[in-house]
């Protein structure tokens, strides 16, 4: 007995030393091979490439007296456009903390790439974090912090009490922009409750905080907030655009200190009706100065006609000697949507956006086309002509530019 003791000790020695990596090994391929759901984490990522052919002056094109003028003009064009890769995410527990991002890779060609190269980017890629932020829930309160898209207005487009999003008019869909705050929301009901931001982004002295109360009344969404920019809101929305490669809006914009308040209301009367009102007054050595203030008025009514057919119109005005908060910064601006889906594969949308006391405008119209699950094709075209977001007429402004476009999607 005494003899076989070496042996069953050499035995379980062996099978500690050699059943511990397979263990290990096999509860490490089990978490390889598990859904990210059940980590807590679920994503979705997405493919586009799109191919964009512009004229800086399309009255070329019109103009042409001859097939070899015609044809100059065409070739005196030039392409740009990104492939972009979408990758999105969101993980953790509604009622302790969340984890949402969702990152964009883009890799450009034609004007684009010269673009980045001109700007002095070392890369040959661009990157667009959108979103990038945790929310950390609370008994009665939640408190989020990062990269977010805070959309406060009613507007479709205009909407100048966003002071926290930006407008991309390169989007087809004119999607918003969103920036660095910290967020804390407070619910006082299933109806009520209470909004407070501030950036992130901005040194402490340029800082824009604030906070917004909302309520629904019956078929009426109502709410009112009041803000305190210390001058940083105009760079704000320039670093918006900038960090999305995208143009910048107009750079005559108010840099000094401002209290900032406003009211909005939607409802629905067969109409969907909704309107917004902001007024921006500067201070200077902590004393408002009414005289150089500025108010923006928005006014909005949507309509479908049997779930395939919406409509939307809208006017945004701005009054006052001050500089208006809002991206769009004419005394007068008009906008109009119509999307029609045809069928189950195929639909259509167009808008338009006119300033009428700068004459500049932008127009676009996509038709989409699903070629399969989860893949779809747009074809579309646009035109402009000036800066729709611009205060006054610029240099250049009668030219008329036109884009030839194709977008090819994949979701995964």
């Amino acid at each position: 007995m005494k003899k076989r003791w070496p042996m069953i000790l050499a035995c379980l020695l062996f099978a500690l030393v050699s059943g511990a990596p397979i263990q290990a090994q096999e509860v490490s391929l089990a978490q390889e091979n598990s859904p990210a759901q059940n980590r807590g984490l679920s994503w979705n990522a997405a493919l586009s490439t799109d191919l964009v052919y512009s004229y800086t002056d399309a009255a070329q094109i019109i103009q042409a007296d001859s097939w070899a003028d015609f044809a100059n003009a065409l070739g005196s064009g030039y392409y740009g456009g990104f492939t972009t890769l979408s990758l999105g995410f969101q993980g953790g527990d509604r009622d302790s903390a969340q984890l949402v991002g969702l990152i964009k890779m883009l890799v450009p060609y034609g004007v684009a790439a010269a673009q980045l190269s001109q700007a002095g980017i070392p890369v040959p890629f661009g990157l667009d974090i959108s979103k990038l932020y945790v929310t950390l829930s609370f008994a009665k309160a939640d408190l989020s912090f990062g990269r977010m898209i805070v959309n406060y207005g009613k507007g479709r487009l205009f909407s100048p009490s966003d002071l926290f999003s930006a407008v991309n008019l390169q989007d087809q869909a004119l999607g918003r922009l969103g920036t660095d705050v910290l967020r804390l929301q407070i619910p006082l009901s299933d109806l009520a409750g209470l909004d407070f931001v501030g950036t992130l982004v901005l040194p402490p002295e340029k800082a824009v905080f604030g906070g917004r109360a909302f309520a629904s009344l019956g078929s009426w969404d109502v709410s009112a907030m009041i803000f305190q920019n210390n001058g940083g809101l105009a760079s704000l929305k320039a670093g918006m655009l900038t960090q999305a490669l995208v143009p910048g809006g107009p750079a005559a914009a108010s840099t000094e200190p401002s209290l900032i308040g406003s009211i909005d209301v939607k409802g629905n009367l067969v109409l969907g009706l909704y309107g917004e009102a902001l007024m921006s007054i500067p201070y200077e050595n902590y004393h408002l100065v009414p005289d150089r203030s500025s108010l923006s008025v928005v006014l909005g009514a949507d309509y479908s006609f049997g779930g395939t057919l919406f409509c939307a119109l809208e006017y945004q005005g701005n009054f006052g000697t001050g500089s208006p908060v809002g991206q769009f910064k004419a005394d007068t601006s008009l906008f109009a949507s119509l999307s029609w889906k045809l069928d189950d594969w195929t639909s259509t949308a167009g808008h338009l956006i006119y300033a009428p006391d700068i004459q500049a405008w932008q127009a676009n119209v996509s038709l989409s086309r699903n070629l399969m699950r989860r893949t779809s094709l747009v074809v579309y075209t646009g035109a402009s002509q000036g800066d729709v977001r611009s205060s006054g007429a610029q240099s250049g402004a009668d030219n008329i530019s036109l884009a030839l476009g194709l977008t090819l999607r994949a979701a995964f």
